[in-house]
């Protein structure tokens, strides 16, 4: 394991002084190489380019560490009026440099009176939520009057892109009652993370 490190760690300071405007690493923050399969000479590539046969691909971030980018926190708590189907409520946005990320979100809420059906989206693009929270609010058994939710989604921005958290009452199976529910604090985190790659299970 030792080795591998230092092998990597050597072939990045190499190619970053070879290829001075290649674009290593690409806009997401990975860096692209090939690894001989028969000597494990590593070499890093520019994003444009490919393994030969004898090489097998290798991708890895920027920085051991991560990226966090994160928007919490508002005052005054924010009073949600929108009811299905009108458009979800607005209630905080986060913007985000080109990557594909993992986008957490945190809202907690509380009504005080009547009952209703809370939704909260996260937003990604147009008609696009990469997590959708629900909860029922009010004095039925299992409501709450005070409640936090929370979702976690993926998502890839190649030009950059913004996650913003709307919320709104549901209709049905009632109309809601009451109060309108307030969100008084909420949270939206993304972790940049290496290239989403969509796959298929096949094993069921």
């Amino acid at each position: 394991m030792s080795k591998r490190y230092i092998a990597i760690v050597v072939a990045v300071a190499v190619g970053g002084v070879a290829v001075a405007y290649a674009a290593i690493p690409d806009s997401k923050g990975v860096i692209h190489g090939c690894r001989n399969s028969g000597s494990g000479l590593l070499r890093v590539i520019d994003s444009g380019q490919t393994c030969s046969a004898s090489e097998s691909s290798l991708d890895w971030v920027q920085s051991a560490g991560y990226e966090v980018f994160r928007s919490f926190g508002f005052s005054p708590p924010v009073e949600i009026t929108a009811v299905s189907p009108a458009p979800a409520q607005h209630v905080m946005t986060l913007t985000l440099p080109p990557g594909s990320y993992e986008i957490s979100t945190y809202v907690e809420a509380q009504k005080d009176s009547g009952n209703g059906v809370l939704t909260c989206f996260t937003f990604t693009g147009p008609n696009v939520a990469t997590s959708i929270q629900r909860a029922a609010m009010g004095t039925d058994p299992g409501d709450s009057r005070l409640m936090t939710m929370s979702g976690t989604g993926l998502i890839d921005f190649p030009s950059g892109g913004t996650a913003e958290l709307a919320c709104r009452q549901r209709t049905e199976p009632a109309q809601p009652t009451g109060a309108n529910p307030r969100i008084n604090a909420a949270d939206i985190t993304a972790v940049r993370i290496g290239t989403i790659t969509a796959g298929e299970d096949t094993s069921g």
